[in-house]
């Protein structure tokens, strides 16, 4: 991938010099990058996409992330639900370890901003189900147990390498996708043993 990359700045160099601006389709198909995004995480997103994504200036622009986790009987996951300033959909569902219905939901947060910062958003409107996570994030209400208080300074991490982060509690009944997501990778079984959590 690398010389892929190395083979699109070379370009970009060379049509600027005769007053051509380079522009990259701004269209990425979702099953695609949804595709990428279900078989590798976040960090190892291709440099030619980065790319795309910087030059195409959306990246300063507001994306919009919704996330959920479930849990049932076979396990846990996350539900993740990301919509790019061009409106372009990314879905994403992480199949974890049996967790609480709380841990699923600060998981779902955590892989939605990790996701998110790798494809260099700067400014993200968050829209979660879980009133105890938007209160813990705004100091409205404390935590507790020692788990949550590390989920959440995970979270605060995250959130500071965002120039502009409102989280918003939503009713279930409008973030039917990340939920939807998240009761699916609850609910089906995985060959082999589940993968590791987030944090």
């Amino acid at each position: 991938m690398p010389e892929l990359s190395g083979c699109l700045a070379k370009w970009v160099v060379e049509v600027s010099e005769f007053d051509i601006e380079y522009k990259p389709s701004n269209v990425i198909k979702s099953q695609v990058l949804a595709n990428f995004v279900a078989y590798f995480s976040p960090g190892l997103m291709p440099l030619a996409t980065k790319e795309a994504v910087l030059v195409s200036g959306t990246v300063s622009r507001v994306w919009n992330l919704f996330t959920d986790g479930a849990s049932n009987i076979k396990g846990s996951a996350l539900g993740v639900l990301l919509i790019t300033p061009s409106e372009e959909t990314l879905r994403h569902t992480i199949r974890t370890v049996t967790l609480t219905n709380n841990k699923d939901e600060y998981e779902a947060l955590v892989a939605g901003l990790e996701l998110d910062q790798g494809l260099g958003s700067k400014v993200i409107k968050i829209k979660c189900d879980s009133q105890l996570v938007v209160n813990h994030v705004y100091g409205i209400f404390d935590t507790k147990e020692e788990r949550m208080q590390q989920y959440l300074n995970k979270v605060q991490v995250l959130l500071s390498r965002f120039r502009e982060w409102p989280i918003i509690h939503i009713p279930k009944e409008k973030n039917v996708e990340a939920d939807a997501l998240a009761n699916l990778g609850s609910s089906t079984k995985i060959k082999g043993s589940d993968s590791g959590v987030v944090v």
